[in-house]
């Protein structure tokens, strides 16, 4: 990562981490739509809202492993074997203990916890047969998706996105079988998923235990080191803000769209959602590749290449932002229709797809700011990748969608993410200016970065 070609290396590292960023989105997203063709639309509501608590499950995985991940390209960027091997194992004891206590405590507490983040009497029990079966899986998120972090980290991006890939490919194979063959419904497709999951987790473990990964699995370092835990909290803190913000907002967004829109509303946002998620797993995976590359050249020291690796992972993900933008604004009532089956009620559509319009006006900007949030996490600024996250996420959408829908209706929740991706976005490109100009400066002093 510190001598080949830029372009080279962001393609050769962001295209297997954007097909595992899509394929990793796809897991919920398939199970919403066999749900919608074979179940109905209300049930696509109700797993939509166990959502806010799989990104709380999601965050916590984040935390514990993608600081290690950063800082173990950094070291390996210094030539530090043995400190980049002791992230690697001080993670991994991390998400061993989060895998045990977070769905214990899920499950004691599932029907309050889906009160709160916006079940309706009509979804709750679809949210509920979906979420008490998918929190089995959590440990496999927790421990397979944490170390994938690793192995994309390592520059290994076509393993870890082969991880997502064959847990996508038999959660499609799996979700028709229980849902149409077994006639189980959501509950069929809660089981797909985790199958699907503990199959990617144990592909995922055979990459460590076959020595396939540029580092091991070692007991000797396995503890929670005081130096090395708040190290990897510290830089795994902005991705865990983000999913935090994430799951925070869409219950606050599902509570505003329960109160305007009713149950019929809160399966529109299911579908605004799905098709939204599909849209920045693709800048997500370009953040993915690129973030390494700048991590290791921090490291390094080596300025140019760092700055050159992020403008042109800035560039692509604009290009993404612009083409996506171009067929949601084309075909939102094509797009909308694949979540549901000829008995829906046709009000749901009528309501989707201009929906979608006005909740992605400004998404042509997104390109420079998610990518600008990685690149301060790469270069050791988390306070500020995390404050930037959380202004985009939390600090302006939501009172956004508390005030604009008492003028706009529900219209008002679909232009609130207008507003906030555009004001943050100028923030953001504020924020690079000046610590491109810090990163420079540091790369030039003597001494090791950390």
């Amino acid at each position: 990562m510190g001598t080949e070609d830029i372009k080279s290396l962001v393609l050769k590292l962001s295209i297997p981490s954007i097909i595992g960023m899509l394929a990793n989105a796809l897991y919920n997203i398939i199970d919403r739509v066999f749900i919608g063709q074979g179940v109905n639309e209300i049930a696509i509501g109700g797993v939509y809202v166990t959502l806010p608590l799989m990104f709380i499950i999601m965050s916590f995985q984040m935390l514990a492993s993608v600081g290690g991940s950063t800082l173990m390209s950094i070291s390996l960027g210094e030539g530090n074997r043995k400190k980049a091997e002791q992230f690697l194992n001080t993670s991994f004891l991390l998400c061993l203990i989060l895998s045990i206590l977070l769905p214990t405590l899920f499950y004691i507490f599932a029907d309050n916890l889906l009160n709160i983040v916006g079940s309706t009497p009509e979804n709750h029990q679809y949210a509920k047969d979906y979420f008490d079966i998918v929190l089995f899986g959590a440990p496999a998120i927790i421990i397979g998706f944490g170390l994938n972090n690793f192995i994309r980290a390592s520059g290994d991006s076509k393993a870890a996105m082969n991880t997502i890939l064959i847990g996508v490919f038999l959660n499609a194979i799996l979700d028709p079988i229980f849902i149409f063959g077994l006639k189980m419904g959501v509950k069929g497709a809660a089981c797909a998923t985790v199958i699907s999951q503990y199959v990617s987790m144990i592909w995922v473990l055979m990459h460590f235990v076959k020595g396939k990964h540029a580092l091991n699995l070692e007991p000797k370092y396995m503890k929670l080191d005081k130096k090395a835990v708040p190290l990897i909290l510290e830089n795994g803190m902005p991705l865990f803000l983000i999913n935090i913000a994430n799951a925070i907002v869409t219950s606050i967004i599902t509570l505003s769209v329960r109160k305007y829109g009713g149950t019929l509303g809160i399966s529109v946002l299911s579908i605004v959602g799905s098709v939204t998620n599909i849209f920045f797993m693709p800048l997500f995976g370009i953040n993915q590749g690129v973030q390494p590359i700048i991590a290791y050249n921090y490291g390094a020291k080596d300025y140019e290449r760092l700055s050159k690796a992020y403008k042109i992972g800035a560039l692509y993900a604009t290009y993404i932002c612009v083409f996506v933008f171009l067929i949601i604004m084309i075909f939102p009532y094509q797009i909308s229709s694949i979540f549901l089956n000829k008995n829906a009620d046709p009000k749901l559509l009528q309501m989707a797809a201009p929906a979608l319009r006005k909740s992605m006006y400004a998404s042509i900007f997104l390109g420079v700011s998610i990518t600008g949030t990685s690149f301060f996490q790469a270069v050791k600024r988390p306070r500020i990748a995390s404050t930037t996250s959380l202004l985009r996420q939390l600090l302006i959408l939501v009172p956004l969608v508390y005030i604009m829908p008492m003028y706009y209706g529900i219209d008002g929740v679909w232009y609130a993410y207008t507003v906030s991706d555009f004001v943050s976005s100028i923030i953001v490109f504020y924020f690079l200016f000046k610590i491109f100009k810090l990163v420079k400066i540091e790369c030039e002093q003597e001494g090791d970065i950390l």
